[in-house]
């Protein structure tokens, strides 16, 4: 059973899990809908009699997460990227609320519950398989494939929370903000609410997650400790292969490398990160891409749009290029998410700047290759969907990749007034998009990360957590003024008439 190949089988086994889901309180404040659907009776009992059953579950787990509202596009290239990215909206207008961060609009408001629901919708699905799994050893009797499973859903849970955190939290969670209450973090799958704790708390329970599974996923493939006999009792179908597309041992680590560097303990996320890029590239996860390679590519549907081969973990989303298309894919200047071109030409690809570097005109990420030209102003196609089915290519959404280590190490070499330092850390990840500029002693490097992630993240959300977590806000396009409570989504209406508290 490739991962692959289930996605038709699976969706009839996620209607069973996400009609489970739903009886999480997290998904609704109204007592008396919960009391009405408790006694509908769903066929756990059989879902989860077999081995095949927890795989599918688990697969299904993926599917969700790329829900249109999930990290198919509000987590990634809607939502998070239009409130921090200075995008141009050429007759979007449903999204014109989020860009100009009027979060209490009908639409926004909309949006922003959606997104709450669904990242909650698929922790309650965790919980469910993880409860299922703890309690049904006489199924998934072997160590290594039970640890693997728990592995990946401990993972999988703390990805969600974290990024709910960020979403719906404040920048900073120590000091005076450490003992006020964030976001519930849910562990159990059952109908009680659970209580909203403080971001000390919380942040120590998603640690906890984290450390275990990272533990759990020590037998993952990639890391080459699997006992003997895994691949013919585990493995024979191939499940375990192509672990980029799983929240695999190294995707933890760097998970992990992502949660330090919000909690400004650079040291420790540097730590993090430097063992992701040794093991992931020694264990051939990941590789580079080849710049030249991929602009030689016959035809679109051959080009690595999304650099896939350098995701350290990605999701696969089928119905990506059904919801994206009218609105990133669209060289009419009169519709879609664009890109300014005095954007592209005077900031993130100039062809030469003060210090002579043409780096703009060779750069892969710009109009050398992801961005397309039309009527003065870019698409860009980073997440360009193939017309044919290729496994490699096809309806990928980067969750982490390989650039991201670099960054937060030259984040921490920022910190430590190592400048030169950290330009050469750049220059590392520049180097393999086809630059062959290095910066010299003028450049400020952290000026240059900040453009770095405009660069590397366009379409994928993580701009807004960088802004976030950096407080560099104010120093983003002059026409895009961005302040610390425009990177603070509201928390949907009905969690406020139900008890939950935002404090800010």
């Amino acid at each position: 059973m490739h991962i692959n190949d289930k996605f038709a089988e699976m969706k009839r086994f996620i209607k069973y899990i996400t009609v489970f889901a739903i009886l999480s309180p997290m998904l609704s404040s109204c007592d008396e809908w919960l009391e009405a659907t408790s006694n509908t009776q769903f066929p756990v009992d059989k879902i989860f009699s077999t081995r095949t059953g927890f795989y599918e579950a688990l697969t299904g787990v993926y599917i969700t997460m790329g829900d249109n509202y999930a990290y198919g596009g509000s987590y990634t290239w809607r939502v998070n990227d239009l409130t921090a990215f200075p995008y141009v909206l050429q007759g979007a207008t449903y999204y014109q609320a989020l860009q100009g961060h009027s979060y209490h609009s009908i639409s926004a408001e909309d949006e922003l519950e959606a997104m709450w629901k669904q990242g909650y919708e698929t922790i309650a699905n965790i919980n469910l398989i993880l409860r299922e799994l703890d309690e049904r050893r006489d199924v998934i009797t072997y160590e290594p494939e039970y640890n693997l499973i728990k592995g990946e859903l401990l993972a999988l849970r703390a990805y969600i929370h974290f990024d709910l955190m960020r979403m719906f939290g404040v920048s900073e969670w120590s000091a005076e903000n450490a003992f006020k209450k964030t976001i519930p973090y849910v562990t159990q799958y059952n109908k009680e609410p659970e209580i909203q704790r403080s971001y000390e708390e919380t942040e120590q329970m998603l640690l906890n997650d984290l450390n275990t599974a990272i533990q759990c996923l020590s037998v993952d493939p990639v890391t080459g400790n699997t006992p003997s006999d895994f691949n013919e009792i585990a493995n024979a179908d191939g499940y375990w292969n192509n672990r980029n597309k799983h929240l695999n041992y190294y995707a933890a680590k760097a998970l992990a490398a992502r949660i330090y560097q919000w909690k400004n303990d650079f040291d420790t996320a540097a730590q993090y990160a430097q063992e992701v890029i040794d093991g992931a590239l020694e264990s051939q996860l990941v590789e580079w891409i080849d710049p030249e390679a991929i602009i030689l590519a016959v035809t679109d549907d051959n080009r690595d749009w999304s650099f896939s081969s350098e995701h350290i973990f990605s999701l696969e989303v089928t119905q990506l290029q059904k919801n994206l298309s009218a609105y990133l894919l669209n060289l009419n200047a009169d519709y879609g998410i664009r890109l300014g071109s005095d954007l592209v030409y005077n900031l993130l690809f100039m062809q030469t700047d003060q210090f002579g570097s043409i780096a703009g005109s060779e750069d892969v990420r710009g109009p050398a290759f992801l961005l397309r030209y039309g009527s003065e102003s870019f698409s860009c196609y980073k997440l360009y969907c193939s017309t044919s089915y290729n496994i490699n290519y096809r309806n990928r959404i980067p969750m982490i990749k390989l650039s991201e280590m670099y960054y937060i190490i030259t984040e921490k070499l920022i910190k430590d007034g190592n400048n030169a330092e950290a330009l050469a850390k750049l220059d590392e990840v520049r180097s393999h998009r086809g630059i062959s500029d290095t910066f010299s002693e003028e450049y400020s490097a952290e000026e240059e990360l900040m453009k770095e992630y405009y660069r590397e993240f366009m379409c994928e959300g993580q701009v807004f957590y960088y802004l976030k977590h950096t407080k560099l806000s104010t120093m983003v396009w002059p026409e895009f003024y961005l302040t610390e409570d425009d990177l603070i989504y509201p928390y949907p209406q009905d969690e406020i008439d139900y008890g939950r508290v935002q404090e800010l």
